[in-house]
């Protein structure tokens, strides 16, 4: 299957494109071609033109939307980590505290699921000890979790949620829902699946639910 035509993660548009020319289109498919190849290789192991040749054009060619191979690795998987976050961006403290997790939970689960290749992507980088990322995990992401973690603990102030550190909710969470698209190979060889994605995801996705809003003990608003 060729991942150019199914692997359409919704990056953001650069400044230097109108939106639905040539040109964003082709960025849209370095960006692509870029995940795919570094989640197989690493930044170490990938090559500029095996990228190149994954997007369908010339090297010169795509060197002509990112001049290096780290700003490219760098930008893409910083929009994926965007991606993600973007599943809570409108939430807030008057919210149902178990409607918000459910939805989050699925929504991460269905990451996995779309994009394995993204969600392995950052796995790897952050077992390197993020050496590319590392200051957008120190600020952007840092500052979204004590953002999104003040609502929390409102919530928890208020009963509705068990009194956990809100950035150990978010690292269970991002842990339990990531793990099927990292660990696919461990969990087929143990399950046995004949269609990973319709028998595993939709289990995943219900006992996900039901261990963290347990676990979170999470209770309606009134």
């Amino acid at each position: 299957m060729n991942i150019l035509s199914t692997y359409a993660l919704p990056f953001e548009t650069s400044s230097r494109f109108k939106a639905g020319s040539i040109g964003e289109k082709n960025q849209q498919k370095v960006l692509e071609a870029a995940v795919a190849i570094f989640s197989r290789k690493g930044f170490s192991g990938a090559r500029i033109d095996e990228i190149a040749k994954e997007a369908g054009m010339s090297k010169t060619n795509m060197l002509y939307y990112f001049k290096t191979k780290k700003e490219l690795y760098q930008i893409a998987i910083v929009r994926v980590l965007r991606l993600w976050t973007s599943t809570l961006d409108e939430v807030h403290v008057d919210d149902q505290p178990v409607e918000i997790i459910t939805e989050y939970i699925a929504k991460k689960i269905q990451l996995s699921q779309q994009y394995p290749e993204a969600s392995r992507l950052i796995a790897m980088e952050i077992i390197a000890g993020a050496p590319v990322i590392g200051d957008y995990l120190q600020t952007e992401l840092h500052d979204w979790v004590e953002q999104k973690g003040r609502i929390f603990l409102q919530w928890q102030k208020e009963g509705l949620m068990a009194p956990i550190d809100p950035a150990h909710v978010f690292f269970m969470i991002w842990a339990i829902t990531q793990t099927y698209a990292d660990f696919e190979s461990q969990i087929s060889a143990v399950t046995k699946p004949n269609d990973y994605d319709n028998e595993i995801f939709p289990l995943a996705t219900r006992y996900a639910v039901e261990v963290l809003i347990r676990g979170l003990d999470l209770k309606p608003r009134l």
